[in-house]
Formats: structure tokens, sequence, C-alpha cells
């Protein structure tokens, strides 16, 4: 009986770990396409919209790595998922301090603009 819950466990980990990182391809693929599209229509936002969904498409990632951790077999494949998780949470921290360096400075831009106009219509 326990080795079949094993098998079950390791089963469902593993469709588990196929699912968070399909997720994660098709947020980086639709991510892609969209940024695609928005460079078409020169959306100065566009770094923003791709920025965010990597940093989506990170967090599936990183949900399938912690997953793979429950079945580790030797101490060599517990270092190795560790780098790949410590390297998926640096990238993860870059992406979202790049996203909020974006969104303040978008926001700078539009309040710039806000007050150039309240200055035209003063002066008009």
């Amino acid at each position: 009986m326990e080795e079949i819950l094993h098998h079950l466990l390791h089963e469902i980990i593993t469709y588990s770990v196929l699912g968070f990182e399909w997720i994660g391809v098709i947020i980086v693929a639709i991510s892609g396409i969209r940024g695609v599209v928005e460079l078409f229509k020169k959306n100065p936002d566009i770094d923003l919209h791709l920025s965010q969904g990597m940093a989506v498409a990170l967090q599936f990632m990183l949900c399938a790595e912690i997953v793979k951790l429950i079945t580790i077999g030797d101490l060599t494949d517990i270092i190795l998922v560790l780098g790949i998780v410590v390297l998926h949470i640096a990238i993860t921290l870059l992406v979202a301090f790049e996203l909020k360096h974006k969104k303040h400075e978008r926001h700078e831009r539009h309040e710039y603009r806000e007050k150039k106009l309240h200055e035209q219509q003063l002066q008009a």
C-alpha cells in the first residue's frame, strides 16, 4: 500500500510540475505575442507589459521547481534543484524590481505631462 501511495504521489508531482511549466511557457508566449502587437502599435508601455508577463511566468516556473523538491533522490539532486530555485528567485526579483521602476517612471512621466498641461491652461 505504501508503495502504491508513493507511486501516486510521484505521478501527481510529475504532472503538477509539467502543468506549472506549461502554464509558464504559455504565459511567456502570450506575453511575447502581445509584445509584438504592441510593438507594431508603437505602445510606449510595451516593456512594462512584457515585464509583467515574465514576472507571472517566472512565478509558475518557480512553483514547478519547488514541487520538484518533494521527489528529490540524493544530495546532488537537492543541490541542483536548489541552485535552480535560487536562480529563479534572483531573476524574479530582478524582473519585479525592473517592473516597479518602470511603473514609477511611467507615473512620473504622466505627472510631468499633467503639470505641463496645467501650466499651459493657466497661461492661456
